[in-house]
């Protein structure tokens, strides 16, 4: 009996995340149900629902996991796994259905910027040119300071991660070149794991007064919202840069956003507390502040690389084997995500 998937990627475009390839994989091992653009209405679900093996989603709204008798895995192509409050994962697990996400695909291309908005911030990319195009150029054999402080390598800078999960995982190796010595706040790894990586564990207070850089990374939980709250952004050196890539979620934004305006460090952000952000948010008029508009994943090889991580699973799953390509939900994460 052929394996039935349910291909059902709103809000993500078909187009947008599969190559033909890997679309042709899927068909080769495959039976695949709706495989639109458009959310599967709900009659169509409930005629289909006896016969599914496999639901591929862009967001989980499908009903409790109990109406699928035969299902054994989820994809998720949203970039999140599935909130508690919509998905059953006690009862995934134990009526053995795997539940799969795609955040792997992202990883690189949203480190990739992380470490370009590093650069910027600390050499002061933006700053100049801005300045040059106003007609003000900073020109080197005048300066090497600026209004907003001095520039900076990042070689052989102390760099602080704050969450140490994919992401942070694919920031590392593109920070060895540099010679960084990295510090890592993450409650949920051990120190153990964490020496093991080559990196240092450090308590939150110890990595925000230390590092040069600070990378937050961290994927939001019930337990880190407005974990680095105005006290905590006071204890950053004036000589730093803060580089804020995972989610505002993490922060204090309004504290962030006044000590920007002060002048107190600098700071990278891609991500904010509401997106787009109002015209008139005074993080717009931050000159300590590099702004990137919550791109870091949004290119189309990021994109196609999800396509490709699910075609790749579903061949191992429709063939019998394990898949080995997604990010495994697990049970203590999903428990913290709430």
């Amino acid at each position: 009996m052929a394996v039935k998937v349910l291909l059902d990627p709103s809000f993500r475009l078909t187009e947008t995340i599969f190559a033909e390839d890997d679309l042709q994989r899927i068909h080769a091992v495959a039976d695949v149900v709706w495989g639109r653009d458009e959310p599967i209405d709900e009659d169509q679900l409930a005629a289909v629902a006896p016969e599914l093996d496999i639901i591929v989603t862009g967001a989980w709204r499908h009903g409790h996991p109990s109406r699928f008798p035969r299902l054994r895995a989820i994809l998720e192509v949203g970039g999140h796994l599935p909130p508690q409050e919509d998905l059953d994962y006690d009862y995934c697990s134990s009526h053995g259905i795997r539940v799969l996400g795609c955040a792997p695909a992202f990883g690189p291309a949203v480190a990739e910027l992380g470490l370009g908005l590093a650069l910027a911030s600390a050499r002061q990319i933006g700053w100049t040119d801005r300045a040059f195009r106003t007609g003000e150029p900073n020109w080197s054999h005048t300066s090497f300071a600026t209004e907003i402080g001095d520039t900076f390598t990042l070689y052989g800078k102390q760099v602080g991660l704050i969450g140490f999960g994919g992401l942070a995982q694919s920031l590392r190796p593109l920070l060895a070149p540099f010679g960084c010595r990295i510090g890592v706040y993450d409650p949920w790894i051990t120190d153990t794991f964490l020496r093991r990586q080559g990196v240092e564990p450090l308590d939150l207070d110890t990595l925000l007064a230390t590092s040069r850089v600070i990378f937050v990374l961290a994927t939001p939980s019930s337990s880190n919202r407005a974990l680095i709250t105005a006290e905590k952004l006071d204890l950053i050196g004036s000589d730093a840069v803060l580089v804020l890539l995972s989610r505002a979620h993490v922060i204090d934004f309004d504290a962030l956003t006044d000590r920007l305006l002060a002048g107190r460090f600098r700071a990278a952000i891609d991500v904010y507390p509401e997106e787009p952000i109002g015209q008139d948010h005074p993080i717009r008029r931050a000159e300590h502040a590099v702004l990137s508009s919550h791109r870091a994943g949004a290119n189309t090889e990021a994109l196609r690389s999800v396509g490709r991580l699910v075609a790749d699973d579903l061949e191992a799953l429709c063939t019998g084997r394990v898949p080995r390509m997604m990010q495994v939900a697990q049970p203590e994460f999903v428990r913290l995500r709430g």
